[in-house]
Parts: C-alpha cells; sequence; structure tokens
C-alpha cells in the first residue's frame, strides 16, 4: 500500500523555479501537490556544481522536515474537515548560506488531529552541512544568554494564562532560519504554542545583535537623509507592512495576537508572526469596523531605524543628527500609563505628510521610535 501511495504522489509533484541564482551557482525550485484544497510544498536545491553537496541537501531537507509522511496524509484524507496546508520559506544569504523553513497546519501533524510544527533548517552551501550557532557567534553561550533574556523580555507579556504550552526558554538552538533581516528561532509546537494553534517563534535583527556574530557587521551610523525618506515613505526596514495598508490584510497576513489595545486617538495591533516581536502596528481610534481601517502608524520598541538605535541612542545624539525637534512632548507617568510607554519624553519631526516620533526614557535614552501620520 505505501509503495503504491508513494507511486501516486511521484506521479503528481510538480517542479517549477521559484527563486534566482546565487554566486553559489544554487537556484531554490518548488516541489508541490495538490489535491482540492489541500497542499504540500517544499524547496529543493537545483544547478550546483556541486551534485553531491546539492543531493545531500536536498534529501536532509525531505527527511528532517516529515515531508513523506505529509504526502502520505496528503493522499489519504478523503473527505476529513480539518485538511493539510504544508509550505514553506527559503532563502540563501551570503553567498553561502541557505535556510529553509516548513510550516505544516492540519491532519495528523505532530500526532493531533489538527496540529501544527515548524522545521527549520540552515546548510552551509559549500558543505552541505548544518550551520549551528557556534559557526555564527564568536560565544555561543553569551549570544544565547543574551537572546533569552530578550525573549523574556518582550514575549512573556503577550502570553495568556490559558496557553497550555509557554516556555519561551531554552530558545530552540537547533531550530533556526536567517534571512535577509536577521536570525529567527522556531519553537517546537510542545514548548511554546500561541492560543491560534501555530507553533512561537522568536526573530532577532543583525543589528541587535552586534558584539556576538563571529563576523561582525559594521553598525549603521544614523544617516538623516535615509530617516527623512523612510518617514517620508511610511515605512521602516525590516518591518513588512507600511503605513496606508489595509489592517485587514495585514491581520490576515501576520495574525492578530489579540484584540487590539486602546490608547488616546488610536489602538495598538499586536501581530503574532516572529517579525513583528515588539514592533506595534497603529491604526485609528476606537471603531466597530475594521473592515476599512489602515495602517495610520508603526512603532519599534526593539531594533532601530538607519542608525538610532532603541536602548543606545542618546537624545544629544539624535539632535545632533536631525537637528532640534518641531516639538517634545513631556510623558507624564499618566500619559506613559495611557501609551504603555516609559515616563520621560518624545521628540517629534515631520517629514513630509509624516511623523517621526523618537521617545526618550527619564536617562534621555531612545526607548521607542514611531512613525505616524
Amino acid at each position: 500500500m505505501l509503495k503504491k501511495l508513494l507511486s501516486c504522489l511521484l506521479a503528481m509533484l510538480m517542479m517549477s523555479s521559484v527563486a534566482f541564482a546565487q554566486d553559489s551557482g544554487a537556484e531554490i525550485t518548488e516541489l508541490r501537490t495538490e489535491i482540492g484544497d489541500n497542499v504540500v510544498a517544499y524547496p529543493q536545491l537545483a544547478g550546483m556544481a556541486d551534485a553531491a553537496v546539492q543531493q545531500k541537501i536536498n534529501d536532509d531537507i525531505v527527511l528532517s522536515s516529515g515531508v513523506t509522511d505529509h504526502l502520505i496524509t496528503l493522499v489519504t484524507l478523503g473527505q476529513s474537515s480539518v485538511g493539510l496546508k504544508v509550505d514553506y520559506k527559503a532563502s540563501i544569504t551570503d553567498e553561502c548560506i541557505f535556510s529553509v523553513l516548513i510550516s505544516a497546519r492540519g491532519s495528523k501533524v505532530g500526532g493531533k488531529r489538527d496540529g501544527h510544527a515548524y522545521s527549520a533548517m540552515t546548510y552551509d552551501l559549500t558543505t552541505g552541512e548544518r550551520v549551528t550557532l557556534h559557526d555564527l557567534f564568536a560565544d555561543e553561550e553569551a549570544a544565547v544568554a543574551f537572546m533569552e533574556e530578550a525573549a523574556l523580555a518582550t514575549l512573556s507579556d503577550e502570553l495568556n494564562g490559558y496557553m497550555e504550552y509557554s516556555d519561551i526558554t531554552p530558545i530552540p538552538r537547533n531550530s533556526f532560519t536567517l534571512d535577509e533581516h536577521g536570525i529567527t528561532f522556531w519553537y517546537p509546537a510542545d514548548q511554546f504554542q500561541l492560543l491560534s494553534g501555530y507553533s512561537g517563534a522568536c526573530q532577532f535583527w543583525y543589528e541587535e545583535l552586534n558584539g556576538f556574530w563571529k563576523e561582525e557587521r559594521i553598525p549603521e551610523k544614523p544617516d538623516a537623509q535615509a530617516i527623512a525618506q523612510s518617514v517620508e515613505a511610511g515605512e521602516i526596514p525590516h518591518v513588512p507592512v507600511k503605513m496606508g495598508q489595509p489592517i485587514p490584510e495585514v491581520t490576515e497576513t501576520y495574525r492578530l495576537l489579540r484584540e487590539p489595545d486602546a490608547f488616546p486617538g488610536g489602538r495598538y495591533f499586536v501581530l503574532e508572526d516572529p517579525a513583528f516581536r515588539s514592533i506595534l502596528v497603529i491604526s485609528d481610534s476606537l471603531s466597530a469596523d475594521d473592515a476599512h481601517a489602515v495602517v495610520e502608524g508603526i512603532q519599534l520598541r526593539r531594533g532601530g531605524l538607519h542608525g538610532l538605535m532603541i536602548g543606545q541612542t542618546a537624545m544629544d545624539e539624535w539632535r545632533a543628527v536631525l537637528g532640534n525637534p518641531s516639538e517634545t512632548i513631556v510623558f507624564s507617568e499618566n500619559m506613559a500609563y495611557d501609551y504603555n510607554l516609559p515616563a520621560g519624553s518624545c521628540d517629534v519631526y515631520h517629514f513630509g505628510s509624516n511623523e517621526l516620533r523618537l521617545h526618550a526614557d527619564e536617562t534621555n535614552t531612545l526607548c521607542a521610535i514611531q512613525i505616524c501620520k
């Protein structure tokens, strides 16, 4: 029976090129099987000069992600109401690092009737071996300690008391991906799972981990022109939404973690996707109709904006780059409570039709960056 099922699956597989070639010669291609509304899709490499390395990686993707089991489930679903969706993200960075994330949701995933699981794999394209944190960080233990402390500080507040699996630490050292933005850790479902049923994840931008990488990236210096252009365009590097984007589109793509928080004049939307750790999407004031709501602001509470770094840049430093603000708002304890920000002050700058708000705590250190109307 198993042999017959696998033969059937092989007959249904379709391959199509879905990504670009890098200097390594590798191209990312896709294998996809669809039956009705159900799908199993996963990446494979093609075009590499070293066929043995290419085959080694391709085989490991299939073996390590449970793709074969998902394919068998796919052809045996019948009229199951649960269904199965297996999709992926894949990227090649720095010419020789290949990362794959396979997300499986549905029937028999993780041994559950309707489960979810991530499979994250990162490879060295020169050897075919898995990349480890030891390969990336000068002191793995120090880097992990820093990331675990940051993860606890930023994710714990979002945990619900009804969550069965809510262990943010230890971070899953062998389950991570790298892309153009940074490193993301993908948790097993039986360690950290969100109320939506999706497994948890935690992302760090490269610049957040400066001082830990073996191959250090040169920190970006504050750039007034780049900052102005970003604010005027209504977007922030690394953040996959921009001002004016419909809120329903954002919440459908990145999943709303909980009901929006109200603040004077608007709402903060907290999203599940790891790209939004400590990043809030802002929309208009309290309204029963979200169908026509749009993104009216983005607030960072981690990372930075073209050299302005949260937790590092002092008020004197950004004023030296951007000049004196149009306005400075003093955040009293009551006002800080209303906006869920530290007491301190906020410098306001105008670029085009948009504002840049730089929030400082009581030590005059940058603690939040916001662009808004």
